[in-house]
């Protein structure tokens, strides 16, 4: 990306805007290692679902748009690798690269912007971003989203452009998406958080002083004072950078729950501070354009008007360190009506929001996709491999949808390749591994065997 000037000023591409278990006795169990078994004759050798004993790095993670190195081979193995490590490292300007689901609503806008879904249906940037976008991306890396979602449109506000404080755009999606925890828009009364030296978060997916575009990344730093219609963040080292425009900021009120309230739009230097447009001064553009409301507790002009939507708001959004199965819908929910600005909704009560699915295992992660149909297959954790450290028991459970037959494989590292150390094959929609082994790299692989949908995969390493 290229700054775009204002006069005196430069622009920032920046961003804004289960099934229930059955329990069953585990279908594996070995000791058996495959370290030594010669890579050419175990081609041949296949198993009931057509998964190979032996597969090459490339082969098995032939379908992972970003797939990772192959471990080290042979002697050359080193206890200090590991595929979990995050790369990025500190990012933004300031800031960190963001757990997997934190910031969920922040989205990334096909390689140049963020954005922030403040609606089901409804994504908010900004107007210098334009309107020419297909596609819009969940997760926390572009290049391997969690979810794409299609916008049915896009549209820029008439005049809109940086140092007006009118830096407005917004999507409208061709399907809602519901399975992701929404951070309401400040609006009235909240609006009177934001003052000089008050703590504010800004998320976006631009460049950081060591890392590329395409990462969500974090940053937490100060409200400086305002002009005119817009406000100025950051400074001193914490900041947006290029491919953050459009992106939020968000604010924590007193309530503990958080609020969205910024949209990236320009700035001097990377690190030096940004200006902002704010939502609530473009909400009634915003609602006239989508025909939905775009704010639960107030009407358009900021009175306080709380309906059933006005509940459950997220206390941690930025830690939530879950997964995207089930759309990340964690991040400490509240599980009250907000009373922000005065009292809260009264015309009937919302039923407090449902557990999670619980975990078959203490301590273990979880993590999910979406098979097409027979032969698809993901590997875990999260298209990538781990390294154990020392032996003992790795567990996986897996939970697919009714009427299919998923499988479930453990490979393991032999210096040269991938031996399948453990497989679950039966019928069932539910498919358990319980595998003792030695150190080093293993990866998950969970194959349809027939039919499709999103399953649930659960996996515990020796510790």
């Amino acid at each position: 990306m290229t700054h775009h000037r204002l006069p005196g000023k430069i622009v920032l591409f920046t961003p804004l805007s289960l099934l229930a278990l059955v329990a069953c006795d585990p279908e594996i169990e070995t000791d058996a290692e495959l370290d030594a078994v010669d890579v050419a004759s175990a081609k041949a050798d296949i198993t009931d679902a057509g998964q190979p004993t032996i597969i090459s790095h490339e082969e098995l993670f032939a379908g992972v748009a970003d797939p990772p190195p192959a471990p080290p081979r042979d002697d050359a193995v080193s206890d200090e690798f590991t595929a979990e490590v995050d790369e990025e490292g500190e990012a933004i300007y300031g800031g960190t690269t963001v757990p997997v689901c934190g910031w969920a609503s922040t989205v990334e806008l096909g390689g140049s912007c963020t954005g922030t879904l403040v609606h089901p249906q409804v994504v908010i940037y900004a107007a210098h971003c334009g309107a020419s976008y297909s596609k819009i991306y969940f997760g926390e890396k572009y290049t391997t989203p969690a979810k794409t979602v299609t916008p049915q449109w896009c549209k820029v506000y008439p005049g809109g452009q940086p140092g007006d404080g009118n830096d407005f755009a917004v999507c409208k999606l061709a399907t809602p998406v519901n399975d992701v925890p929404i951070v309401p828009i400040l609006m009235g009364c909240e609006t009177s958080n934001l003052q000089p030296g008050k703590s504010v978060t800004l998320v976006g997916f631009g460049n950081a002083d060591n890392g590329p575009y395409g990462v969500k990344r974090q940053v937490t730093t100060t409200i400086n004072g305002f002009q005119g219609d817009e406000i100025s963040i950051g400074g001193n080292g914490k900041d947006t950078c290029q491919g953050d425009s459009g992106g939020p900021a968000f604010i924590k009120l007193a309530d503990g729950t958080w609020r969205v309230f910024g949209i990236t739009s320009y700035g001097g230097a990377c690190g030096s501070g940004g200006m902002y447009s704010m939502m609530h001064k473009g909400i009634q553009w915003f609602e006239q354009q989508t025909a939905l409301d775009l704010t639960p507790c107030h009407n358009v002009d900021g009175t306080w008007n709380p309906g059933p939507g006005c509940y459950n708001f997220q206390t941690n959004p930025g830690s939530v360190n879950d997964t995207w199965t089930g759309g990340c819908n964690a991040g400490a929910p509240s599980g009250a009506y907000s009373q922000t600005c005065g009292a809260a909704y009264g015309g009937g009560g919302n039923p407090p929001p449902p557990p999670p699915d619980p975990a078959p295992c203490t301590g273990c992660t979880e993590y999910g996709g979406t098979l097409s149909g027979a032969g698809d297959a993901d590997q875990h954790p999260n298209g990538s491999y781990y390294q154990s450290t020392t032996s003992g028991a790795h567990e996986g459970y897996l939970v697919g949808p009714a009427g299919t037959d998923f499988d479930l494989y453990l490979y393991k590292w032999n210096g040269s390749a991938w031996a399948a150390v453990a497989k679950a094959e039966t019928a069932s929609t539910n498919e358990t591994i319980k595998y003792s082994g030695t150190a080093g790299y293993y990866a998950w692989l969970v194959q349809s065997y027939s039919g499709s949908g999103t399953y649930k995969l659960w996996v515990k390493k020796p510790t």
